[in-house]
């Protein structure tokens, strides 16, 4: 792909993730305008998730090492939580709602390796193996559909505000260390997502499964030592999520 492409596909990621932001605003704005006899519940919630970070590249030589993306096979067991709160607001008399909600989440990223030659003559290269942590700030604007008096589906769009990590020490160190910090600085701030799940209340408790994956990429590419590399992540995760009811317009705990 020439820079030309390149430079198109970040300017439409960039349009797409400022559009994403203004929808996420507008139906959080609707949401907190609309009547207060229109709330229907509020929550807390904490979340058991197992996720994945996918590379499209699964080897990439860099200088006199070789990036490998792809040494844990395994899928959808990177594990962590997330932590959130949550309002349903009605709309109409139907069975349709809204959930704004905010959260923080963590959870493990792919372990990934760089292998290099400590000396021109050695036999085999070391290997070393690290495991981001990925960490951050969502916003979701969902829309939901109420299945009969306890069930419901839920789906729509996170604007996430992604945290970077750091590695090592600025100067010093092992020889791999400007990489990875390199790597980890390539984490892109702010990424779209989107979720879709069903869900139960039962008593004061709420709980759902939903599945995440990216819209937008985590990463796209890194520069080490003045020169540029395609480094495109994406991530999914399925989430566990068990709520707490603070507020239920029906009172469902009082009424059984």
């Amino acid at each position: 792909m020439n820079n030309s492409s390149l430079s198109y596909l970040t300017n439409s990621l960039n349009a797409l993730a400022r559009r994403a932001a203004l929808l996420l605003l507008v139906l959080l704005g609707a949401s907190a305008g609309a009547a207060a006899q229109r709330l229907q519940e509020a929550g807390v919630a904490a979340s058991f998730s197992m996720g994945q970070t996918l590379a499209r590249q699964t080897r990439l030589d860099v200088a006199q090492f070789q990036l490998q993306t792809d040494i844990d096979g395994s899928r959808l067991d990177d594990t962590g939580n997330r932590f959130s709160a949550y309002a349903r607001v009605g709309l109409g008399v139907g069975r349709l709602f809204v959930q704004p909600e905010v959260a923080y989440s963590s959870v493990l990223g792919q372990a990934y390796g760089i292998a290099y030659y400590s000396q021109p003559t050695a036999p085999w290269p070391n290997l070393v193996i690290f495991t981001p942590r990925l960490q951050r700030f969502e916003v979701a604007a969902l829309a939901g559909l109420r299945l009969g008096r306890r069930g419901y589906l839920l789906a729509g769009p996170v604007l996430a505000y992604n945290l970077r990590e750091t590695y090592g020490p600025e100067t010093g160190g092992e020889v791999y260390v400007p990489l990875v910090q390199s790597l980890y600085r390539s984490v892109r701030p702010v990424q779209l997502l989107a979720q879709a799940g069903i869900g139960m209340k039962i008593w004061r408790f709420d709980l759902n499964a939903r599945y995440e994956h990216s819209l937008t990429p985590y990463t796209q590419r890194f520069t080490y030592a003045g020169q540029t590399y395609d480094y495109h992540q994406a991530t999914s995760q399925v989430i566990l999520n068990l709520g707490f009811l603070l507020f239920d317009a029906h009172r469902p705990w009082r009424a059984d």
